[in-house]
C-alpha cells in the first residue's frame, strides 16, 4: 500500500521539486496551494495518486478542510511537509504596504500555525506520523535583511524550534530542515532522503543542506 504525504506550497520551487520527487517514488501526495500565492513554477499534471488543494491560509477552518480533503481520498497521512514562507521582495519597512503586512500575516504566519496544530492533532489521534518542517531560504543573507520576510522567517523558525523541542507524542516525529541553497532540486533530494532513513528513528532534530564543514548533517540546536 502506498504512503501518503501531504506536502505545502506546490506553487514554489521547492514544493514543486518536492512534489516531483515523492510522485515519481509512487507516495500518494496532497499538494496545497495558496489561494492568493503567485504560481512560481508548474505544478506535476493531476494524477490518480496527486490531489491539489487550493486552501486559505488565513482560515482555521480551511486548514482543518486541507486535512479532511486528504483523508476522505487516502484515509491516512504519514508525513507532512510544511515549508516556510518563499521569497519574497526585498523592501525596507518604510516602503511596505500596511496591506502588504496584514496579508503576509494572514498567509504565512496565521495558516502556518493553524495547518501545523491541525497536523499534530491529527497525528496524535493517529498515534503516528511524520512532520518535517522545512525553512529554506534559497539566498545568501543579505548585509541589511528585509523586515518583513525576516519578521515571517523568524516567526517560522521560533515555531519550529519549539516544536522540535516539546512534541512528545509516542510514535510521532518531528524534525526541521535549514538551507539557503540555490539547488533546489538537491535540497529536495536531501529531504526526500532523509524523511526515509531517519524519518520515523528520531526526532527532535535540525537537518541542515549542505553540512556546515567539520559537521554532521544532522545538528541538534
Amino acid at each position: 500500500m502506498s504512503r501518503t504525504v501531504l506536502i505545502t506550497d506546490v506553487h514554489t520551487p521547492l514544493g514543486d521539486q518536492l512534489l516531483r520527487r515523492y510522485l515519481g517514488e509512487g507516495y500518494q501526495v496532497a499538494a496545497t496551494r495558496s489561494k492568493d500565492a503567485v504560481i512560481q513554477t508548474p505544478v506535476a499534471s493531476e494524477e490518480e495518486q496527486l490531489l491539489l488543494i487550493d486552501w486559505n491560509r488565513g482560515s482555521a477552518i480551511s486548514a482543518k478542510n486541507v486535512l479532511l480533503t486528504t483523508l476522505n481520498r487516502y484515509d491516512r497521512i504519514e508525513e507532512t511537509l510544511i515549508l516556510s514562507p518563499p521569497e519574497l521582495e526585498q523592501k525596507l519597512l518604510q516602503e511596505t504596504a500596511a496591506e502588504t503586512i496584514e496579508r503576509a500575516v494572514d498567509t504565512w504566519i496565521k495558516g502556518t500555525l493553524f495547518l501545523m496544530q491541525t497536523v499534530l492533532m491529527q497525528y496524535s489521534q493517529q498515534q503516528a506520523g511524520c512532520l518535517a518542517l522545512i525553512n529554506h531560504t534559497p539566498r545568501e543573507e543579505p548585509a541589511v535583511p528585509a523586515p518583513l520576510e525576516n519578521a515571517l522567517r523568524g516567526s517560522f523558525a521560533a515555531a519550529a524550534g519549539s516544536i522540535l523541542a516539546g512534541t512528545a507524542l509516542e510514535n510521532v516525529f518531528v524534525n526541521g530542515f535549514e538551507s539557503r541553497t540555490q539547488k533546489i532540486e538537491e535540497l529536495a533530494d536531501f529531504v526526500f532522503d532523509t524523511m526515509k532513513s531517519r524519518g520515523t528513528k528520531s526526532s527532535g532534530r535540525w537537518y541542515r543542506f549542505p553540512a556546515r564543514p567539520g559537521f554532521l548533517s544532522a545538528l541538534n540546536r
